[in-house]
């Protein structure tokens, strides 16, 4: 009995038993109509607005106005200036492998998400 229960699928609260499932997918495959609108449909959807895009863009100036606030109000450029002075003063008095490791690291890391940006941006 418990196999049964399990075969059984509800979709849009009724139950469709794997044979009546397949019953339709055969169905859909059988009767599949292609119609011919000579890239109609390609056109029409390259002309519509991509609001996502335009909300993704209005998004982007908000969060980097902020970024930009922030980092004024904080006076950012001051802790951006003492840990480049204590990094580079560190990398001149001991260079070591793990620290040649971090930053080889940092550098793959930050090419891999601008080219990930990059990518994304070109859709």
């Amino acid at each position: 009995m418990d196999e049964i229960r399990e075969e059984i699928r509800e979709v849009n609260g009724e139950r469709i038993l794997p044979e009546e499932e397949q019953l339709i997918g055969r169905f859909f495959a059988e009767n599949t109509v292609e119609l011919q609108d000579r890239g109609f449909t390609n056109r029409v959807m390259r002309r519509l607005p991509d609001r996502s895009v335009c909300l993704n863009r209005i998004w982007t100036a908000i969060c980097l106005v902020a970024a930009v606030a922030v980092f004024i109000l904080t006076k950012g450029w001051i802790s951006i200036l003492g840990t480049l002075q204590g990094f580079f003063t560190d990398m001149v008095t001991s260079v070591s492998p793990a620290s040649v490791l971090s930053v080889f690291g940092t550098m793959v890391l930050l090419t891999a998400v601008a080219g990930y940006s990059l990518v994304t941006s070109e859709r």
